[in-house]
This record gives C-alpha cells, sequence and structure tokens, in this order.
C-alpha cells in the first residue's frame, strides 16, 4: 500500500513538472519544430538567463540585449512579445550544444526571454531572416512575473496588450543593432 502511495506521488510530481514546463522546454519544443537537434541544459546557464529575463521584465526593456552581460563563451538571444508568439529569440537556431532560458512576464503582459548557449560557433543552423513561427508558450503558461507589479484594471490589461501587439508588429522588421538578426 505504502510503495503504491509513493508511486502515485512520483507520477503526480513528474506530470506536473512536464506539464508546467519551462524556457528551456520551450527552446527544444522550437528547435524540433525547426528540425533542429535538441540543446543539454546548462543548469548555471538557465540560472543566468532567468535573472537576466526577470530584470529585462521589471525594467520593461525592448531593445534587445539589456541588461547584465554574458560571461565570456556564451552566446545570448533576447526577445520580448505576447504569449500568443510562443518562443522568439534570436541565437536559438545556433550551433550550440549547451544552452539556457529564462522568461518572466512584465506588467506590460509581455513574455521577455532570454536564451544563452555555448559549445558552437554560433553559426546558424537555418536562415534566421525566415525564422519559424513555433506556437511553444503552452509550455510555460505562467512565466515568472518579474520584479514588478502587475496590478492593473482589466481595461488597461486590453490596452496594454494591443499596445504590446503593435510594439512587436512595428519591431519585427528591424534588425537588432548588436547581432544584425530580426527580432
Amino acid at each position: 500500500m505504502k510503495s503504491r502511495w509513493m508511486l502515485l506521488v512520483a507520477f503526480a510530481l513528474t506530470s506536473a513538472a512536464i506539464a508546467q514546463g519551462g524556457a528551456f522546454d520551450e527552446v527544444n519544443a522550437w528547435r524540433r519544430g525547426a528540425g533542429l537537434p535538441e540543446l543539454i541544459e546548462d543548469p548555471e546557464m538557465t540560472k543566468f538567463a532567468q535573472r537576466k529575463a526577470e530584470y529585462r521584465a521589471a525594467r520593461g526593456l525592448k531593445n534587445g540585449h539589456q541588461g547584465p552581460s554574458v560571461p565570456g563563451g556564451w552566446t545570448e538571444g533576447c526577445g520580448e512579445a505576447t504569449a500568443t508568439w510562443g518562443w522568439l529569440t534570436c541565437a536559438t537556431e545556433c550551433d550550440f550544444r549547451y544552452a539556457g532560458a529564462g522568461i518572466a512576464t512584465g506588467a506590460d503582459g509581455e513574455r521577455y526571454m532570454v536564451f544563452v548557449g555555448r559549445g558552437g560557433s554560433g553559426r546558424a543552423l537555418i536562415n534566421p531572416n525566415s525564422y519559424p513561427i513555433i506556437k511553444t508558450a503552452h509550455l510555460t503558461p505562467k512565466p515568472i512575473r518579474g520584479l514588478v507589479k502587475a496590478a492593473a484594471s482589466a481595461k488597461n490589461v486590453v490596452s496594454t496588450k494591443a499596445t504590446a501587439s503593435a510594439k512587436v508588429s512595428a519591431a519585427a522588421a528591424q534588425r537588432c543593432p548588436k547581432c544584425g538578426r530580426i527580432h
């Protein structure tokens, strides 16, 4: 009886972890959808990416690579968009072997995503100007809120989401001044 209970608890915890997913799971889902090999998660890289995502979300930093700098030998990709876009950072399509990812939601309702990779040349495995849009946001249904208060009335939330969507559309055609990619 006790072993059945333990098995049931283990199954429930495993199922919850799979259902919740996370930023790194989104990255690998995106890569699978694009026909790219999965990455191996580096826990230190994931910690850094999560801290940077929270930093960017708390300050509403939307101009790419703002915030703490990545350690030497690491490459980063940053993005922000509404959940309907799924995962959206540059460098996700590159030839890295190890990676980490973080995500936080800002007061504007957008997801601030950070990807870091190492163990490769940084060469894109697919054309970065024709990213496939692969819906992955279901893997992280409630990303960490960040360091800001998200207290807004329903009217303000609708207005903010419309403004955020317009900003994503407008920014989609601009190249990142740091990496030269469109994101």
